[in-house]
């Protein structure tokens, strides 16, 4: 064996940086462009969300390159020098080619066609490389400074602007009210009301719900407005019907109308925004309007790690399919959400603060730490899992199965109720909490078979839309209160507006939620809620959503369901809770009232469909 040759070593692992910066840079610019026009498929959908993959993609790729460098450096010694550098261009130039292909391929066509394609352009352009090498490594060494050099600004430019850009904003903020309570909206994504023992469920999920019930108002029958997060969320901030924002069917949350966020910071508060669901819940898909600090992307090590495209490739090539890991990395956990959201809230004492959290931890796959709380199986849940596809979630269970993904949900759900009760005792410690408006709720429920449907977005059925809602606020709201009329989350900004002092404020139509325990006769008229999913194409093909559109109107005795392709059905509530029976052909009378209060909501804008300007 000949000796170790470590200039020549040296050289291979300067080559590598070189090419992983440049790979990358142009690879965050390809992802940011394309994320924009909706261009990027398969594995890699959700990348190039926000600015900060032009500085992400090329650390990552210059550590790839830098550790793929690592073992073409060690083969390179047992070859002729002359076939050892011919391999090192050729490898370098194929993981560069390979990766800016798979940007515009993933999704559209198989990755061991890409590699070919690849590695076919990386051969063509490393031979001219080669045979023009002094004159390239010349080249390298005077531009590696300047690719170095723009990473770096991209990082202090992007991050540094962050930073400065929300303290600008918050040093602008108008003065706030003396003793303006702080207010924290808390979502517990995919939590259905039924598998709380809140609402007489068996197990105790809840422990720390069932304590802020005890100490403010529950309302027993709370909607959200569709049974997907980013139309539920869309109203949940607007205060608006699906019909009137229309963020559904791959629609954005446009700016038609404004925000609790921006209601709030018009009002001296500083926002903060603090998603586990960073998927949907992005300022990409327009939800950070209106907050000075947003965080969906890009917070934890593992999400940068898989911004870019090797990232993503090794994630779900590598470790997904060969080592068969249930979840992506990327998840963001309860404690890594709290952790951000109370070092936000403890940056400026000065101004009231409007925090919104969104927990993600009993969504599919059902994997939190808890999933076994609940369940005889070692190992619950994971059947149903749409962190790498929705193609397998209707794969044929067995009854324990079954039972294991209901068991872990649970396990998620309880994990989700320990955050809330972490958060809330940290925010009683540091003192904060007694002036602190707390809401929780959920954005929609999930299907474990019923109706023939599993996971969520994909019809209107109660248990996807049946959702927690709790007010706490003891300087102002009732203790141990339960309110059993049908209403809509979509009236929390209402609510807030009022329970901050303005009950005659027009910029959300409400009414507020506060006028139920304020006045319990305003039940008789308060209204019905409504919900609405719009037709997807991209669902699962068993999905009701992908067949057409979908509306509900509940009532306190009847649910009204209208679809495009299944037609129009009816249950009762108090006779029917599982909703095996379509009464619709037996009471017209109750179907064309509830069919009839929809279609005067659709009149007032000029409607006579929800999506007629699709």
């Amino acid at each position: 064996m000949k000796k170790f040759d470590k200039q020549f070593a040296s050289e291979i692992l300067q080559y590598a940086l070189w090419f992983g910066i440049v790979t990358g840079l142009v690879e965050g610019v390809f992802l940011y462009a394309m994320q924009r026009y909706e261009l990027l498929r398969g594995q890699i959908t959700y990348l190039g969300s926000g600015p900060q993959v032009l500085w992400v993609a090329p650390v990552f790729d210059a550590l790839f390159f830098l550790l793929a460098g690592v073992g073409v450096a060690v083969v390179a010694q047992f070859l002729p020098q002359k076939l050892a550098k011919q391999a090192v261009f050729f490898v370098f130039c194929f993981l560069a080619f390979f990766a800016w292909l798979l940007i515009y391929l993933s999704g559209r066509l198989n990755p061991a066609a890409t590699a070919i394609l690849g590695a076919g352009i990386g051969y063509q352009i490393s031979t001219v490389i080669f045979a023009r090498e002094n004159r390239f490594a010349s080249f390298a060494q005077r531009t590696f400074k300047i690719f170095a050099g723009v990473t770096l600004a991209l990082f202090v430019l992007i991050q540094g602007g962050f930073w400065i850009q929300e303290r600008v904003a918050t040093s602008n903020l108008p003065q706030a009210n003396e003793s303006t309570p702080n207010v924290l909206v808390i979502v517990m994504d995919t939590v259905r009301a039924d598998h709380l023992s809140l609402q007489g469920y068996e197990r105790e999920t809840d422990p720390t719900l069932k304590r802020i019930a005890s100490e403010g108002v529950m309302f027993e029958n709370a909607y959200a407005a569709s049974s997907w997060t980013l139309t539920s969320h869309a109203s949940l901030f607007t205060g608006r019907w699906p019909y009137e924002h229309k963020a559904d069917g791959g629609r954005y949350l446009d700016e038609t109308y404004p925000t609790i966020a921006e209601a709030l910071t018009q009002r001296g508060y500083r926002a903060g925004a603090f998603n586990g669901n960073f998927e949907t819940v992005t300022s990409h898909w327009g939800f950070g309007r209106g907050f000075l600090h947003f965080e969906d992307y890009y917070q934890t090590l593992p999400q940068l790690a898989v911004s870019s495209v090797y990232g993503r490739f090794i994630e779900y090539y590598v470790l997904h399919k060969v080592f068969n890991m249930e979840f992506s990395i990327d998840r963001r956990w309860g404690p890594s959400v709290n952790r951000s959201a109370l070092d936000w809230i403890e940056q400026d004492d000065s101004k009231p603060f409007f925090a919104f959290v969104n927990y993600y931890d009993a969504h599919a796959p059902y994997i939190s730490p808890e999933r076994a709380k609940f369940s005889n199986l070692p190992n619950p849940g994971g059947l149903v899992n749409t962190d790498w596809t929705t193609a397998d979630i209707y794969n044929p269970k067995t009854p324990e199965q079954v039972q294991g993904e209901i068991d872990a949900y649970d396990g998620g759900i309880d994990y989700t109720d320990q955050q809330i009760d972490a958060l809330l005792k940290e925010l009683e410690s540091r003192g904060k909490l007694d002036n602190t408006i707390v809401v929780i709720t959920s954005d929609h429920g999930e299907l474990f078979g019923e109706h023939g449907l599993w996971e969520h977005h994909n019809s209107l059925y109660k248990p996807v839309i049946h959702v927690p809602l709790i007010v706490w606020y003891p300087k102002s709201v009732p203790q141990n209160m339960r309110i059993d009329t049908p209403v809509s989350n979509t009236f929390i900004p209402a609510m807030l507006l009022d329970m901050l002092g303005e009950p005659e404020q027009t910029t959300f139509p409400g009414p507020p939620l506060s006028q139920l325990w304020v006045d319990p006769a305003s039940a008789a008229g308060f209204p019905d809620p409504i919900a609405e999913m719009a037709e997807s194409s991209w669902v699962n093909p068993n999905h009701l959503s992908i067949r057409g559109d979908m509306v509900s109107v509940i009532s306190p005795k009847w649910q009204f369901i209208a679809h495009e392709f299944n037609g129009v059905e009816l249950y009762s509530l108090a006779d029917d809770p599982n909703q095996e029976n379509n009464l619709a052909g037996e009471n017209p009378a109750a179907l064309d009232e509830l069919k009839n209060y929809y279609l005067d909501l659709l009149s007032k804008l000029g409607m006579t469909w929800p999506y007629d300007n699709k």
